[in-house]
């Protein structure tokens, strides 16, 4: 019997790519500032809604991704200027922050019904990270948030899932459409 292959699975909403390319803007400038890691200057901008390890079965994490949001309308996100998460003395979180939160927040509660067994079951805090787990003795007094301050929106049409198999990086798996909303 061959051993069961586990892997990581990501569920994130991918930002439009004018909002991309600011957010890739604002890595480069930061990483003029203070160095910062190339997982930081190259992670592709995004929304996390849920990180889970599964057995290898793709077909069965997208029927139950597609399942949990079958009902769920595309929905604006509006980006509301800069913030920072403090990783307690450690490490500080620079991100743009989202001030409309609650179709989002709703979209993870759909996403915890799926039966997915997410690495962590808490209430989320949407937000689009710009760099994470900056040492704090990096960032501080060195970093003027304004500089990151961004205030735009774009449509939310479609939710993705990214795969990462054991030593490889994520890759795109799917793409979830969500309905239209007419008004």
């Amino acid at each position: 019997m061959a051993p069961i292959s586990y892997v990581y699975y990501f569920i994130i909403i991918s930002p439009c790519d004018r909002i991309k390319k600011i957010v890739e803007f604002f890595k480069i400038l930061l990483d003029k500032i203070i160095p910062l890691s190339k997982i930081n200057l190259y992670s592709k901008p995004h929304i996390s809604l849920m990180k889970f390890s599964s057995t290898d079965d793709d077909e069965q994490v997208i029927r139950k991704v597609k399942d949990a949001l079958s009902s769920s309308q595309n929905f604006e996100v509006e980006l509301n200027g800069s913030d920072i998460f403090q990783h307690g003395d450690l490490s500080t979180t620079l991100f743009l922050k989202i001030s409309n939160p609650t179709p989002i927040e709703a979209l993870y509660q759909l996403l915890l019904t799926a039966d997915l067994a997410p690495v962590y079951r808490k209430k989320i805090t949407p937000h689009l990270t710009i760099a994470r787990t900056i040492p704090n003795d990096i960032f501080a007094g060195r970093v003027d948030l304004s500089k990151f301050d961004y205030y735009d929106s774009f449509l939310c049409k479609h939710i993705t899932i990214l795969k990462q198999a054991p030593g490889e990086s994520y890759r795109e798996l799917a793409t979830i459409p969500l309905r239209d909303y007419f008004i």
